[in-house]
């Protein structure tokens, strides 16, 4: 890419934040434009996205973590302005690369991931093969039990008959209705400006945008071995990394012992619950999952 086409490229990523007051950079990762937040100083936090986001949906938890740490949020390929790497074909492993090679084409270390809804299972997944130090802390937030098993079962059923079904692809394409649900309607308790809402929307502006969500919650509901891989991956790799298991009170994952289910996996645990919330309290509560977050690093012990 000439650096004619990077500078385009950069004016065109950080014109996606600006509504929200974020600075939005890019980079090549795997041999494709990745569009990130990169902002703060300290302590690195890594926050990953699920769907239907982008990076630009943690605004709330950016603003509060930003003046004691750094904070950074990639556009997993695909989303938001980050492009797709050549022969992606968007299965969770490929995502899990994405998120190793992003790490490492940063150059951080000691570094408190955050994984929430379909970024859960990825973001895992990438921790696992992170090298030795790398990985200071995990927060484990309003994601599906792994392996979709025992009483999460249900959940692959919803995603594979229901959320993905030709009738929601239908809906999702014509009206960008998911999106529109994470940025109008989840946040209730506290909405987002009129200006704010029509920028996380925008990020979907295209039907293959639209179609990218429903295609990583297929592979949530149909990649047994990968989910079941994870599992054991913790067990071996990530059983002894401090962990907060992070959910909302109303968070349907909770019904089906997502927070139990996590607790188990990882001893060094310590939960939150943030009060009315539902699956997505980035949104409406992102200060307060920042002064969690906060709270709790303040607990690890420091970065050797």
């Amino acid at each position: 890419m000439t650096t004619n086409a990077l500078a385009g490229v950069h004016r065109t990523a950080q014109a996606r934040g600006t509504e929200l007051g974020l600075h939005v950079s890019s980079m090549i990762v795997d041999g494709a434009r990745t569009t990130y937040i990169d902002r703060g100083s300290g302590p690195v936090v890594l926050l990953l996205h699920g769907a239907p986001m982008t990076s630009l949906a943690f605004v709330r938890v950016v603003r509060e973590l930003c003046g004691t740490h750094r904070v950074i949020a990639p556009d997993l390929p695909g989303f938001g302005g980050s492009e797709l790497p050549a022969a992606f074909g968007g299965t969770l492993r490929e995502y899990a690369r994405f998120v190793v090679s992003f790490v490492h084409a940063l150059g951080i270390e000691n570094v408190v991931m955050y994984v929430n809804d379909s970024s859960g299972c990825i973001g895992l997944a990438a921790a696992a093969d992170l090298e030795p130090g790398t990985l200071r802390g995990l927060v484990v937030a309003d994601t599906v039990p792994i392996p979709l098993t025992r009483g999460a079962w249900f959940v692959g059923l919803v995603l594979r008959y229901v959320v993905t079904s030709f009738v929601m692809r239908i809906l999702n394409r014509r009206f960008n209705l998911l999106p529109f649900m994470v940025a109008c309607v989840a946040p209730w308790l506290n909405p987002f400006t009129k200006a704010e809402r029509a920028a996380l929307v925008r990020e979907f502006d295209t039907s293959e945008k639209r179609d990218r969500v429903l295609h990583l919650f297929r592979q949530m509901a149909i990649d047994r071995i990968f989910m079941e891989t994870i599992a054991q991956s913790i067990a071996e790799r990530l059983y002894e990394v401090p962990a907060l298991i992070l959910y909302g009170q109303f968070d349907p994952m909770r019904l089906v012992r997502g927070v139990a289910r996590f607790s188990a996996m990882f001893p060094k645990n310590r939960v939150a619950i943030i009060p009315w919330e539902e699956h997505f309290p980035i949104l409406s509560s992102g200060e307060k999952v920042g002064v969690v977050m906060k709270n709790w690093m303040r607990t690890l012990p420091e970065a050797s």
